[in-house]
């Protein structure tokens, strides 16, 4: 028997007026543990009425995405939106084709709502989503049927997003990170957040806690910070959630949402400004710790690793 989920804010997914919950599940940190725990908590999570699950083809080296594949049997599939990252990071049409496919044999669906590429922080990126072909392949996908909605994220740097958006096209979303701490240094609040929604995009945020940066700013505690993203203008914000434990914190926070007044949100970005000043608290802006191999690798950062005779 499907059970009825419990109440959580539904925000349109931009321009679409696509219903998403407030509140999103990401699991690459869940695809970590265990198959139990991950079906665990990702079914969990639909019940108590998370509609917004993301996931990406290179997590768990595919792991992630059949786990996900078996959360989502037994008619909990077509209770959820899937954004699904684009993980072809030489952005060319064959790869993002090729890996679509694998990820729709993975989670055993036809279709997923939200297709967006992947870790757009670097420079070259505008440009080879246009001309490698990967902006063909999403909207073919599209045309298809396989794919509804299009998008693109990343934590790097306002400005490659802003060049991104200025080319023209019109993505149904954009991913991005939004917290206290961003407001004070390279901020897609300030920056990003207002374009995507003039231009009617979903902004989705990503990293409320800052990647863990928060935990050690005094005077704000997590909670808050989810709270903060949420206040802002976002379809919904993601979060890494690996248990159940973590999972009901967030749902606590969300269960009745009350936005922050723009005085709370002002005292927030305060608080977290003697370390956001210079970015060394956003480490995901400043240093490659948290950009994934693969990016690195197709943008000759780090070389290749030999296949195995």
């Amino acid at each position: 028997m499907t059970k009825t989920p419990a109440f959580l804010e539904q925000r349109p997914l931009g321009r679409s007026g696509h219903p998403t919950s407030i509140l999103g599940l990401g699991t690459h940190r869940l695809g970590e543990g265990s198959q139990k725990e991950f079906v665990r908590v990702v079914r969990e999570a639909i019940d108590k009425g998370v509609t917004v699950i993301e996931t990406a083809h290179e997590y768990g080296e595919g792991r992630t995405e059949r786990w996900l594949g078996l959360a989502l049997s037994d008619g909990y599939r077509e209770r959820v939106t899937l954004v699904v990252q684009c993980c072809a990071y030489l952005r060319d049409y064959k790869t993002a084709m090729h890996q679509l496919d694998e990820t729709l044999g993975r989670l055993k669906t036809d279709r997923i709502e939200l297709w967006s590429f992947h870790e757009v922080i670097y420079d070259n990126d505008v440009e080879w989503i246009y001309d490698h072909g990967g902006l063909d392949a999403m909207q073919e996908a599209r045309e298809q049927g396989k794919v509804r909605f299009i998008g693109f994220g990343g934590h790097k740097s306002p400005h490659i997003h802003l060049r991104l958006l200025q080319r023209g096209f019109a993505w149904d979303a954009v991913m991005m990170p939004l917290n206290p701490l961003d407001a004070s240094y390279r901020s897609f609040e300030k920056q990003v957040l207002p374009e995507t929604i003039r231009r009617g995009a979903a902004v989705i945020g990503t990293k409320p806690i800052a990647g863990g940066a928060l935990q050690a700013v005094k005077g704000i505690k997590p909670e808050e910070a989810l709270r903060y993203s949420l206040s802002l203008p976002v379809s919904s914000v993601i979060c890494g959630m690996d248990s159940t434990g973590v999972l009901r914190k967030n749902l606590k926070v969300v269960a009745g949402f009350e936005a922050f007044h723009p005085g709370e949100m002002d005292a927030l970005r305060q608080k977290g400004r003697s370390v956001a000043g210079d970015g060394r608290a956003e480490r995901y802006k400043t240093t490659q710790e948290q950009d994934l191999m693969g990016g690195q690798i197709a943008h000759g950062f780090v070389a290749a690793p030999k296949k195995k005779a």
